[in-house]
């Protein structure tokens, strides 16, 4: 089935125009002249984060810091040519660098060669994925990751991020596995800090603080970086015990094909597919955020290819996988840029440094990367955003709680799965266990109306309108029988109802898919409620249900006549009905007499 839909949409894919294969490529020529020179400027604001911000990255990742400087050049051109946000600037970023940490460094054996092959494979299976999920049109994948998910997750990967860093701002060298770990062995280690790194790192930080404070579009990580590097200069702080960068190679990137064993890349392939999951959501909430702002929409199926391809050519020129970057994005958009010009100029200016620059890195302090890493977790880090879900609904920030914890006992992979598991779980429950309601009419109101809520809704006698809120499937099928004959005894031992029931009127607007399961309970829910000399209708079956009806034989078990178009007529047939019957045995009445 996978390689159909895989031969078709590559058969559609060869069937287009150059300008249709890449549709980035024409937007940034209907670019005008003014559009371009702003935003190749804009590039020199974007590429004071995004560089120093790369090396970071690389350093969370354990990667080189050509890593991170080669997956800003070449993955920024392929998005430009593919992707469809005007405003996203791709990069390496703290979710998938601290994932691809986690899942390299069991399999790596502690081989520096080995690590970096298993990286760049990771990058290229990250790639793929990416790209099946364009030719596949998986954007609805995203889904699954919804926002506390995604709250919980970049709260519980900042946090990770932190303590991850932590060891560097000590001078200390911390081992852990997740977020627990790292902090018990950090604790443990305290001793061993180096006082001349932690006054350094205490005094970049406060600068950091005080640089976003009072200027907020300030390169914050760039002035660090500098001040940590004249710092390292004038006062040879690598003599006194502060571990700095060293050398860094000097050069454009080589074509490369990793080397890894076909166990490697059965190891690597479910990271990598969690790894796409995380980037393509975090890629549509960014995306769509800038759009909406900007007047204009984003296609998912591009986001796919764009990012895809920029994990490829990152995974084949010595890179690092790459996702949209937040961080950069915003700097880019207030700082008005308008389209992937800015993109293409950050990608020259990597280029640039990487070819004539990398010398003056020498000297940096590691311990100024941990800085500009922590100031870059502590913006993934939202307490008010946990406040808001749970204004929305409890079970929403309760979900993004266990989110975050699981990502801080078991990983950032094993919190992703079980923060996807629960999510789905959430889902299923909602639909298994939906919200139902007895219905009555208002005076002086259109329609019918929760009893429950409204407490002046009018029931009519032996007429009972119940509303089931949710698809009807093999889960909820038997609860949805139960529920009917809790309000059939309900409604009976109400004193006001006049007798027993004699009519339900389930209203169905909201059963939007109907399985053969349920199909086979309103059969014999049918059955059971004749017994009982109780009349079962439906109201307001959409077309898609009344087809299922039909073709099941179920509209004919029903009849055609108790299937209604809307609550109001049930009600007037039953109404109707009604006085039939009592005109009936009024007439029965007098000729007894």
């Amino acid at each position: 089935m996978i390689p159909d839909a895989v031969g078709r949409a590559w058969r559609g894919v060869r069937g287009m125009s150059w300008g249709q294969r890449l549709p980035g490529a024409a937007e940034l020529r209907a670019a005008d002249k003014g559009t371009r020179r702003r935003d190749l400027v804009v590039g020199l604001s974007v590429a004071a984060v995004a560089l120093p911000s790369s090396l970071g990255m690389a350093d969370l990742a354990g990667l080189p810091a050509t890593a991170g400087l080669y997956a800003t050049m070449l993955p920024l051109l392929a998005y430009a040519l593919f992707g469809s946000s005007r405003q996203l600037i791709v990069g390496p970023d703290g979710a998938t660098a601290a994932l691809t940490a986690t899942t390299l460094a069991p399999l790596a054996a502690g081989s520096l060669q080995h690590y970096g092959d298993l990286a760049l494979t990771l990058t290229l299976l990250l790639g793929v994925y990416l790209a099946l999920g364009a030719l596949l049109r998986l954007g609805f994948m995203a889904d699954f990751l919804s926002k506390p998910v995604l709250a919980g997750y970049f709260n519980g990967v900042g946090l990770q991020i932190i303590a991850g860093q932590a060891g560097k701002l000590l001078g200390i060298k911390v081992p852990g596995n997740h977020f627990f770990d790292t902090v018990e062995h950090l604790i443990m280690r305290l001793p061993r800090t180096s006082l001349t790194t932690l006054a350094l790192s205490v005094s970049l930080l406060v600068l950091g603080g005080v640089v976003k404070k009072l200027w907020p579009r300030a390169p914050v990580a760039l002035i660090v970086v500098v001040v940590a590097i004249a710092a390292s200069v004038g006062l040879s702080l690598s003599d006194h015990g502060v571990a700095v960068v060293g050398e860094v190679r000097r050069g454009l990137p080589v074509p490369t094909v990793p080397h890894v064993t076909l166990s490697d890349l059965f190891q690597l392939m479910l990271p990598a597919a969690g790894m796409a999951l995380v980037s393509f959501g975090d890629a549509i909430a960014i995306t769509r955020n800038y759009a909406a702002r900007n007047g204009y929409e984003i296609v998912p199926g591009r986001e796919f290819t764009g990012i895809g391809a920029a994990n490829l050519v990152s995974a084949f020129t010595q890179g690092m996988p790459v996702s949209s970057s937040g961080s950069r994005t915003a700097v880019n958009d207030a700082s008005g840029g308008r389209s992937q010009w800015v993109g293409i100029s950050v990608a020259v200016i990597a280029l640039l440094v990487a070819a004539f620059a990398t010398p003056l890195l020498k000297p940096l302090p590691k311990a100024a990367l941990g800085v500009v890493l922590i100031l870059s977790a502590v913006g993934m880090i939202s307490a008010s955003g946990m406040v808001r879900l749970r204004r929305v609904h409890d079970s929403e920030a309760a979900l993004a709680l266990a989110t975050m914890l699981a990502v801080l006992a078991f990983g950032t992979l094993g919190g992703l799965l079980i923060a996807v598991g629960l999510s789905i779980g959430v889902f299923v429950y909602r639909t298994v266990r939906p919200h139902d309601a007895v219905l009555g009419r208002q005076p002086d109101v259109d329609g019918y109306h929760d009893i429950a809520i409204h407490e002046d809704a009018q029931t009519e006698p032996g007429l009972v309108v119940y509303r089931f809120d949710a698809p009807l499937y093999f889960p909820n099928a038997l609860w949805f029988r139960d529920r009917v004959r809790e309000v059939v005894a309900a409604t009976e031992a109400r004193p006001d109802n006049g007798g027993p029931v004699r009519w339900l009127v389930a209203n169905v607007e909201a059963v939007t898919y109907i399985d053969s399961t349920a199909v086979q309970m309103l059969r014999d829910l049918h059955d059971e409620l004749a017994e009982r000399g109780i009349v079962l209708a439906l109201a307001r079956a959409k077309h898609p249900l009344r087809v299922v009806l039909r073709r099941s034989g179920l509209a004919q078990v029903l009849g055609e006549e108790r299937i209604f178009p809307t609550v109001a007529t049930a009600v007037a047939a039953y109404l109707a009905e009604a006085d039939a019957g009592s005109e009936t045995g009024s007439e029965t009445g007098s000729g007894a007499g």
